[in-house]
This record gives structure tokens, sequence and C-alpha cells, in this order.
């Protein structure tokens, strides 16, 4: 039994206790069933996303270890002196000397209205170091990057990983409360760009920059109080919140052609500032598609009454947008005007649009068109 089914088991056993403990004190009413069989659902739906999400991940893997032999034994060897001294060094410099002074910037910047303040408290990234799967030099470096790697990464957390989130929610919700939110896991998988600066005197590196070429795939354990119990990051609700806030924050911030710009120089220094050897350099879109929404008719009725609360989504690279929903109609009238950034035209741009009808639980697709340029 893998750790997903063990996971849904263990969600299954809690409704059950429920509906017991009600029966019990002769509770148990019938919207108490069918409570339970919409979060057993949403719960299904959670996990059928994140395998989906996972085999996509996969064939791209497959498809990427298609190299030559001489780049297989690079990255062989890559991995190997990563093994080695990951323990050594590398991952105190990691998460002491890098994240520890850039997560708080992140936190800062896209924690959820509810937080009134979160700081980091601990960060082990745990005993396994990254696997670079491929490797490749982009032979025509951006900008004045003397060199340009393309390195995929896979990255998940061995079980002795552990970090503590001390978070103070806002009076106005919380009363002020304070939690401990333990991150118990971690899996990420993407390709990295890297583009170094080079100096004629130490350290030699003068500047390197990072982003992924793609939305990576993340997924991380997040247990409130303790390392033991649920991980609330499955739960509905938190982890549609979860999914979008991560999203948000690796496209604009570390996704082509946004990038996380490091001075090495300051860096190496002796003392060097806290967020003044690192900064996200967000590029200005090169062009703006104007995408407006007017009208539609004759749609699918998918409510009980015959009717629909539509509304539309579309997505074109990073940048997302969604309209307000039409209550009970078919024939909805948005009249909504959306202006895209548009980054590059190297490759094509592919504007993605689907209509749903808003639901208390789980939206449905009424249909959707994709388009490129």
């Amino acid at each position: 039994m893998d750790l997903m089914e063990a996971s849904i088991l263990l969600h299954v056993g809690i409704v059950l206790l429920l509906l017991w403990i009600l029966s019990s004190f002769n509770c148990c009413h019938p919207i108490a069933y069918f409570l339970s069989l919409i979060y057993l659902y949403l719960i299904y739906e959670r996990y059928d996303m994140r395998l989906r999400r996972k085999i996509q991940f996969e064939e791209r893997r497959k498809s990427s270890r298609r190299r030559a032999l001489f780049e297989s034994e690079t990255v062989r060897w890559l991995n190997n002196a990563v093994e080695k001294i990951w323990l050594v060094c590398i991952e105190q410099i990691i998460s002491q000397k890098i994240l520890l002074p850039i997560i708080p910037w992140f936190l800062q910047k896209y924690k959820p209205w509810t937080v009134k303040k979160a700081v980091v408290q601990h960060l082990y990234m745990g005993r396994s170091p990254p696997i670079f799967t491929e490797m490749r030099v982009i032979r025509q470096p951006n900008d004045d990057d003397h060199l340009v790697l393309e390195l995929g990464i896979n990255f998940r957390a061995a079980d002795d990983m552990s970090a503590i989130l001390a978070v103070k929610l806002r009076k106005r919700l919380g009363l002020g409360m304070r939690t401990k939110l333990h991150l118990m896991g971690m899996h990420i998988e993407g390709k990295v760009l890297i583009g170094l600066k080079f100096l004629h005197k130490w350290p030699f590196l003068g500047r390197l920059r990072v982003c992924f070429a793609e939305p990576p795939y993340f997924q991380m354990v997040v247990k409130p109080l303790f390392t033991r119990g649920l991980d609330v990051t499955e739960l509905p609700g938190i982890a549609g919140w979860l999914d979008k806030l991560l999203a948000l924050a690796f496209e604009e911030t570390l996704v082509e052609p946004n990038m996380l710009v490091v001075d090495v120089e300051k860096f190496a220094s002796p003392s060097p500032q806290p967020e003044s050897w690192f900064s996200v350099d967000a590029k200005d879109p090169i062009a703006h598609a104007m995408v407006e929404v007017v009208e539609a008719s004759d749609m699918k009725p998918s409510d009980p009454n015959g009717l629909a609360d539509p509304y539309v989504k579309g997505q074109l690279g990073p940048y997302r947008f969604r309209t307000k929903p039409q209550r009970k109609t078919r024939t909805p009238k948005w009249n909504e005007e959306f202006k895209i950034p548009i980054f590059t035209w190297e490759s094509p741009n592919v504007l993605a649009i689907e209509v749903c009808d808003k639901d208390h639980f789980v939206d449905d697709s009424l249909g959707s068109v994709t388009f490129s340029f």
C-alpha cells in the first residue's frame, strides 16, 4: 500500500469515526451522511489531480532522459559529487544562507490576508540531495550572461526533513492566535535555467540568475501543531488556496522570464545584509493581448433549475484571468476586458479559455477552447 492509498484510508476512517460518534448520541442526521460523501469526493478529486500531475511530469522525465552518452556521464558525475558533499556543506548553505533570508521575503509578499505575521523558526532540507536529470548549455545566452545552463532537477525530501513556520493570525479573524505549521516533506521537479556572469577577481562569480523554464511540479506536506496527523494541504479549500498561492508565487517570481538574481559578491562578503544580495527581476512584457469576454447564448443547463451560473476563465502562459459569475441564466452577459502580457514570440503563445458553472463545491466545465498565435 503506497502513501496515497494510506492517506485516503485515513480520511475514510476519520469520516466513519465521526459518523459513529454522531450515531452513538442519536445526532446522525441524513445531512451528515451527505456532507461526508461530499468531503470524501473532494478528497478523491484532490488525489486524482495530484496523480494526473505526477503522471505528466513522469512522462516529461522519461522523454528528457534521451540524451547523448557524454551528457549522461556528466549528469552522473554531477549527481555523485552533490551526493558526497550535500551533508558536508551544501545543505547548510542552501537552507541557512540562501533560503532562510529569501523565504521571509516571499512570505511577506504572498501571505494570505488572514495571517498578520509568519516567521520561519527552523529549516532543515533533509539528508537527500536533489537529483539532476539532464544538463545542457544554452548556445546563445541572453543579456550579458557569460554562460547559461539548463538543468533538469528533481528534489524529493527524505523523511528527516523538518521546517517550522510560526504564524500569527489577525485579531479580527483568529483573535491574534499563534500556531505552528510543520513542513514534513517536499517534492519539486522541473527545468531550471541558471545564468552565470564571471569576474576577473574573487569570488570570480559576480552574478547568478535562476528561474524555472516552466511552472514546476511542486507538492509539500504540512501538518499543524504537531509532526503527526493530517496533511492540511489535502483538505478541501486549503488545498485549492495553497495551489493558487504557490502558482502565483512561482509564476510571478521564478518562472521565465522572471528570475531570482543573486549578487554573489555581496553574498560572499563577510557580513552580508539580509535582502541586499538578492532581488527578483520581473521582465516587462513585449506586447499585450486584449481579451474581451462579451456574452454567450444557449448555454448548457447544469443546475437542477435548468439554468447555470456561468463564468469564463483563461490562461496565457503564467497569466490567469476570470470573469464574475452570472447567476441563473443561459444567456450571460459579462462585458469584461482583460489585458494579458506577452513576454516572447520565440515560442507559441497558447491562450486556453474555459466556461464553467459556479457551484458550491465543485464547478462544472461547460466547454473549452485553445488558440495559438
